[in-house]
């Protein structure tokens, strides 16, 4: 199969690349080289996915979570998967599902600087990317750096940025596109589950636009869990996903006149308007239970 991606947004690179370091813990090759690669400038960038001949575009979730720090929002460590122990994880599908859970988790603790958090996340990242496969040795040197800047945030999204070059290799030679879809799956079900809980808390407008926002997410997730879904093996994900579009048939959007630009030099006139998302109290409600749903069913996943 051909799988290319374009970027890989961070909490994949953390909770995919970073678990890479599995398997052995007491493991001293620190030798591997690391391929020098170029640190994105914005590591909260979306990210773009080609299956066959289709591009998927998802958002990442540190968006929310930088979006949430933007509005005043403090850290709700309640928020986390409260199971640190991925040992119950034992299929491929479980395992990448909750990869994509505690690597959301890892991004979301990275940006409050929540360090001891942080180290127990990835360490439960680290032992889940084993599982799936992910090579450790490749990665151990660079494992190495970021566990000893667990306290420097800008350095640790930067490591985290280098890390996608790596990921991407391991992808395309294995030809693990059910894997990586799923990883995504679960960081941005864990990324809309941030949004609504902390929207019903902080009862913010930037974070209730932010829900509505992920309806055109939404419809890019379901056609890439659909892509990978040939043998029919992730048909409950599917129900679960279409079940939540349609309460995101309810999220409307308009659009609002802005002044026009005049530009007197060129003779030019800009047309502006501005799109707003509306989300009711009751939508915004039925998309909190379904997510929340969706994601007790991810991290109760076992087999």
């Amino acid at each position: 199969m051909n799988f290319q991606k374009v970027s890989l947004y961070v909490f994949f690179a953390l909770g995919s690349t970073l678990a890479s370091c599995g398997g052995d813990a007491n493991s001293d090759d620190s030798s591997a080289e690391i391929p020098k690669t170029e640190a994105k400038s914005d590591p909260s960038s979306a990210n773009i996915l080609k299956i066959g001949d289709k591009l998927f575009n998802l958002p990442s979730p540190l968006e929310t979570a930088f979006l949430i720090e933007e509005v005043g929002g403090l850290f709700t460590e309640d928020l986390l998967n409260p199971d640190v122990d991925a040992s119950k994880y034992t299929s491929k599908n479980a395992q990448a599902m909750n990869l994509g859970i505690y690597g959301a988790d890892l991004g979301y603790s990275l940006i409050y600087n929540q360090s001891e958090n942080a180290s127990h996340l990835l360490a439960t990242c680290k032992k889940l990317g084993g599982e799936i496969g992910i090579t450790p040795a490749l990665y151990m040197s660079l494992m190495k750096r970021f566990e000893g800047n667990m306290e420097n945030r800008d350095s640790l999204l930067l490591m985290v940025a280098q890390l996608n070059s790596l990921s991407d290799e391991y992808l395309k030679e294995n030809e693990s596109e059910d894997v990586s879809a799923l990883i995504l799956y679960g960081g941005w079900v864990e990324s809309l589950y941030f949004n609504t809980q902390l929207t019903h808390q902080l009862n913010n407008e930037k974070l209730r636009a932010r829900v509505g926002e992920q309806k055109n997410s939404l419809e890019n997730l379901i056609g890439l869990i659909t892509q990978v879904n040939a043998e029919g093996q992730l048909n409950d994900i599917v129900k679960d996903l279409e079940e939540l579009k349609t309460i995101y048939v309810k999220v409307e959007y308009s659009y609002e006149w802005v002044e026009p630009e005049t530009i007197s030099d060129k003779n030019l006139t800009i047309i502006k308007s501005r799109s707003l998302v509306i989300v009711s109290d009751e939508v915004l409600q039925e998309i909190s239970d379904k997510i929340s749903e969706i994601r007790n069913t991810i991290i109760g996943t076992t087999a």
